[in-house]
C-alpha cells in the first residue's frame, strides 16, 4: 500500500541509521568498559540511576543519527513520525481492544502448551528486569520512571514512528508489520520470550496501522509495561509468588 503513512524516509535512510547505531553502540560499550565506568555501575548502591543513564545514552546513540539524517534531508515534522492527535475515547477503545486480543492469543497458546505438554522455545516467562535496579524504594521509583514512562515513548517513536512507517510505506503494511515486529522482538534480547514480544509488536503495529498515529501505541505500551512492572513489584515484595501464579 504505497504511501500508506506518507513517510518520506527511504530504505537507504533506514539502513544508514541502523549501521551508525550498530557501530556506535559497541564502541560506547567498549569505552565504558575501558574507562572502568561499567565496574562503577555494577558496584554502585544506586545502580538504578546509572542504568537509566545508560538507557538514555543508548537511545541518544540510536535516535540522533536518525534525527540528524532525516532533518537534513526532509526536515523533522511530528506527522512524519505518526505523532498525530486522535480522540481520547478512540485511543482508549484501541488500547482496550488490542489488550483483549493480546490476552486472548496468550491464553490460547498457554492453554495449548498446558494441554499438550509441549514446550515452545522462545515462549517462556520474560526475565525479571526490576531487580536489576535494586529493591529499595528509590530504585523501584527510578525503575518505574524508566519502564513505564521513558521506554514506551522512545521505543514507539523509533519502532513505530520511524521503522514501521518506513517499511510499511515501501514494502506494504503486511510485510512491514512483520519485519518491524521481528526487529522489535530481537532488540529486547529476551530470547526465552521472543515469541510473545513478537506478538506484542504485531498488535502494537496493528494499532498504529488502524489509527495512523503512534499516540494509542504509546498508551498501550505504557499500560502493558505498567501491568508488568506492578506484577514484578508484587513478586519482589512477596505479595504473590510465581508458583501460585503458574
Amino acid at each position: 500500500m504505497k504511501k500508506y503513512f506518507q513517510a518520506p524516509w527511504t530504505y537507504k535512510d533506514l539502513l544508514i541509521s541502523f549501521l551508525l547505531a550498530a557501530i556506535l553502540i559497541p564502541v560506547t560499550l567498549i569505552i565504558l568498559d575501558l574507562t572502568g565506568i561499567s565496574d562503577i555501575i555494577e558496584k554502585s548502591e544506586q545502580k538504578g540511576v546509572y542504568l537509566v543513564l545508560i538507557f538514555i545514552l543508548q537511545w541518544i546513540i540510536i535516535l540522533v543519527p536518525m534525527l540528524v539524517l532525516t532533518h537534513k534531508k526532509y526536515k523533522i515534522k511530528a506527522k512524519y513520525f505518526g505523532i498525530k492527535k486522535i480522540g481520547i475515547l478512540k485511543t482508549i477503545g484501541l488500547i482496550f481492544t488490542a489488550y483483549i486480543l493480546y490476552l486472548s492469543i496468550s491464553l490460547l497458546i498457554t492453554t495449548f502448551i498446558l494441554y499438550t505438554g509441549l514446550k515452545i522455545p522462545g515462549y517462556q516467562i520474560q526475565e525479571e528486569i526490576v531487580p536489576m535496579f535494586g529493591t529499595d524504594t528509590f530504585s523501584l521509583v527510578v525503575a518505574g520512571i524508566l519502564i513505564v514512562g521513558l521506554a514506551p515513548i522512545i521505543e514507539e517513536i523509533f519502532f513505530r514512528g520511524f521503522l514501521l512507517r518506513t517499511l510499511a510505506n515501501k514494502s506494504g503494511v503486511f510485510l512491514g508489520s512483520i519485519v518491524s515486529a521481528a526487529i522489535f522482538a530481537v532488540f529486547h534480547m529476551q530470547w526465552q520470550s521472543i515469541i510473545p514480544i513478537f506478538i506484542l509488536g504485531l498488535i502494537i503495529n496493528s494499532i498504529v496501522i488502524k489509527s495512523r498515529s503512534i499516540i494509542p501505541a504509546i498508551g498501550f505500551h505504557i499500560f502493558n509495561n505498567a501491568l508488568a512492572f506492578t506484577f514484578e513489584i508484587l513478586l519482589i515484595k512477596e505479595v504473590i509468588s510465581l508458583e501460585n501464579v503458574i
